[in-house]
């Protein structure tokens, strides 16, 4: 079991027209789904933060699959 020192916190931050924030504590897992294209150009794919409460999934969306490729999943 961790001590509180040893929380892992995952923290999302968006910085454009819009803000989004997110801080996640206790995370024990993060994954990423199989990039899929959804219409010619668009590619997405599912982002999953895995903590001991609950699990947020993002869906990332990119104009390239090569960006959404050199996000790798991780146990944390």
């Amino acid at each position: 079991m961790r001590t509180p020192a040893e929380k892992t916190v995952a923290a999302i931050s968006f910085h454009d027209n819009k803000n989004l924030s997110i801080d996640i504590e206790d995370v024990v897992g993060i994954d990423i789904g199989t990039p899929q294209e959804l219409s010619p150009g668009i590619w997405f794919c599912d982002l999953i933060i895995r903590s001991d409460v609950g699990n947020v999934s993002l869906q990332l969306t990119s104009d390239s699959l090569d960006k959404l490729k050199t996000i790798q999943s991780s146990d944390v």
